[in-house]
């Protein structure tokens, strides 16, 4: 609570809000008397109020942009752009509305404790990416049906040939997804410390949003691509073994 409170990245919750709006009002109710009163000691702050007033605004003005910037991190916790507070009586909705539940573009759920909101950041993105857990592969049943078919004479050679391809290509298909799922498991295994890390400087406000999904990006294609080259590797040194050592087991 109350991290880099004279940023405008991120995110806060209602909470901090609240308190935000009563260090404002308690900052600003101390700090004007105080100014009037130094103030009277050196000149009569009835002739030149103007001019004291306008002292006393600028001393105040520190608290005024803290509660502007704490602001425009609630808006952002609601998808609303920070102009929005100047308008009257929008401050209500802010301490009223509840904010995105999931990660948006500014930011993780404020109110989320560091482990779910981790766990948000990985359910929320990559939508390039699959996200769905390989299940058993459906064509081996599909297939001793068709064969089942031919042994029963209810389709010739030619149509179980053909029908025979056809599941071929999709079970080619269907592996290529699979693959694809298990490579994404590796790779998420490997990228989740590392987002971790990189999440709670977006927390801190070192990192924008934005920064964090174009790094996210970037370290998945790389991890994707050394896990590919792996697995070339140990592909091509498969067929070397078998090459060389024929009659080994």
């Amino acid at each position: 609570m109350f991290k880099s409170v004279f940023s405008f990245e991120g995110r806060i919750n209602r909470r901090e809000y609240f308190l935000s709006f009563i260090i404002f009002s308690a900052g600003v109710s101390i700090m004007d008397p105080i100014v009037i009163s130094i103030l009277s000691g050196y000149m009569n702050t009835e002739t030149y109020a103007p001019v004291a007033h306008l002292i006393s605004a600028i001393a105040c003005a520190p608290f005024a942009f803290f509660y502007f910037a704490q602001g425009a991190k609630r808006c952002h916790d609601m998808s609303t752009s920070m102009w929005w507070q100047l308008v009257p009586f929008f401050g209500l909705l802010l301490l009223l509305k509840k904010g995105d539940l999931t990660r948006n573009e500014y930011g993780a759920n404020p109110k989320k404790s560091g482990k779910n909101r981790n766990r948000d950041t990985r359910d929320n993105s990559d939508d390039h990416y699959l996200s769905t857990k390989p299940e058993e592969n459906p064509y081996i049943e599909t297939r001793n049906l068709l064969k089942k078919s031919k042994l029963d004479g209810l389709i010739s050679e030619d149509e179980y040939n053909e029908k025979n391809a056809l599941l071929d290509i999709q079970e080619r298909e269907y592996n290529e997804k699979k693959d694809l799922l298990i490579r994404k498991e590796e790779v998420d295994k490997i990228a989740k410390p590392i987002l971790d890390n990189l999440d709670k400087l977006v927390i801190e406000g070192i990192f924008t949003q934005a920064e964090f999904e174009e790094k996210k990006k970037e370290l998945y294609d790389r991890l994707l691509n050394e896990f590919n080259h792996s697995r070339r590797i140990k592909i091509a040194n498969s067929y070397s073994k078998k090459i060389f050592h024929p009659f080994k087991k």
